[in-house]
C-alpha cells in the first residue's frame, strides 16, 4: 500500500472516530414566568439574590448523546449553572434581583437526564431553598421532537434543554410556595 493511500485510510479512520459535542442556544427569560415573578413578590418590595444552583451527588453534568459524545447545554456552562443563571435573568426581569440582598435563593438538581429516542424528553428535578426557608422541590419531563440521525437528535437535545429550564423556573416560580422563600422569620 502506498503512503498517500495509507494516509487517507488514517484520516478516514481518525475523523470518522472523532467526538462531536452540541451547543444549546442561550437562553432568553420566559415572559410568563417574569410575571408570576412579579405577582408573587411585588407587594412584598423584597429582593432577592441567587447562591448556588448545584448538582447532588451522582447526577451528571456532562452527558453522553448517542456516541456523539458530551451535549453542551452552552459554551462554558455546567447545567447547574445555565440553571442558576437562567433563574437570576428571570429574577432580574422581573425587578426583584439584587446581588447585595441578604436573602439568598440556592438549588440542587436531583436529576438531570434526556432521552434522545422517541418519546424525546429532558427530566429535570430541582430543590429549591433558601437561607430564610426550607424550600420545596419541583420537576419537568419536557418532551421534544427528534430525529433519527445522531447528530441532528443530539443537536435537539441540546436546543431543548433552554426551553426545559424554561418550563422548570416556571414550576418554581408559580408554587404556592415560592413567596415563601422571601419571608424573613421575625
Amino acid at each position: 500500500m502506498n503512503k498517500v493511500a495509507l494516509a487517507i485510510i488514517a484520516s478516514s479512520a481518525l475523523l470518522i472516530s472523532g467526538c462531536s459535542t452540541t451547543n444549546s442556544i442561550p437562553y432568553k427569560a420566559s415572559t410568563a414566568n417574569v410575571i408570576s415573578i412579579q405577582e408573587s413578590l411585588e407587594t412584598t418590595g423584597v429582593k432577592v439574590n441567587i447562591g448556588k444552583v448545584t448538582p447532588a451527588p451522582g447526577v451528571e453534568e456532562s452527558p453522553m448523546c448517542r456516541l456523539m459524545g458530551p451535549v453542551k447545554v452552552a459554551p462554558g456552562k455546567s447545567p447547574s449553572r445555565y440553571i442558576q443563571d437562567a433563574f437570576q435573568e428571570e429574577l432580574f426581569m422581573a425587578g426583584v434581583y439584587s446581588s447585595k440582598s441578604p436573602i439568598s435563593i440556592n438549588g440542587s438538581i436531583k436529576e438531570l437526564s434526556f432521552s434522545s429516542v422517541s418519546p424525546a424528553n429532558w427530566k429535570i428535578t430541582l430543590e429549591v431553598s433558601s437561607n430564610v426557608a426550607p424550600g420545596y422541590t419541583v420537576s419537568t419531563n419536557y418532551a421534544f421532537d427528534t430525529s433519527w440521525d445522531a447528530y441532528s437528535a443530539c443537536k435537539n437535545v441540546a436546543d431543548a434543554f433552554g426551553p426545559a429550564v424554561q418550563e422548570l423556573l416556571k414550576q418554581v416560580v408559580t408554587h404556592p410556595q415560592f413567596a415563601s422563600l422571601t419571608k424573613q422569620k421575625p
